[in-house]
């Protein structure tokens, strides 16, 4: 097979709940990668604390070529690529742009699911912290939500209002 040096955005496998910890050892490496988190309340028995969690949890995104498949599968906690065909499916660039966009500009919280939904309404959001982002509308328990779907892998969801968003192209 022909290396292709061409830098793609792939799906990682790691470790169970050590997302960070790999995320530290690529930015250690030189590894470019992306770990979507966000802040959410945990209650102890004893107060609440707000902490960052992965959205999705045991993956981390990478963004390198095929020529740097090894080295990141050496880094400790990096188990392995998500194939198809026994080779690491790539994720389109737009796809991961649209959820990074998503992640960190969204004032509901984003879900990850690997659920398949039914394919929506192509739409654009044009108001609001997401303005710009186009995606899929579809309805979840009375709830419009935004997805993002990321190739062979799953989707990412938001909440937002629907007079924030307009048929897309």
């Amino acid at each position: 097979m022909k290396q292709d040096n061409q830098t793609r955005w792939y799906a990682v496998y790691t470790a169970p709940r050590a997302e960070k910890k790999v995320s530290e050892r690529f930015l250690q490496e030189g590894i470019e990668h992306y770990l979507p988190l966000q802040k959410v309340k945990r209650r102890w028995s004893d107060r609440i604390k707000e902490v960052e969690v992965p959205i999705v949890n045991g993956y981390i995104f990478v963004h390198i070529p095929q020529s740097d498949f090894l080295k990141v599968t050496k880094v400790y906690g990096a188990l392995a690529f998500i194939r198809e065909g026994g080779n690491p499916v790539p994720i389109p660039d737009v796809q991961m742009k649209n959820l990074q966009l998503m992640v960190e500009q969204a004032d509901e919280p984003v879900e990850y699911s690997q659920e398949s939904f039914e394919h929506g309404e192509s739409i654009i959001i044009t108001k609001g912290p997401l303005q710009g982002l186009m995606g899929e509308l579809i309805e979840v328990k009375g709830h419009f939500k935004v997805v993002i779907r990321l190739e062979r892998f799953g989707c990412a969801l938001t909440t937002v209002p629907i007079s924030f968003v307009e048929r897309g192209p």
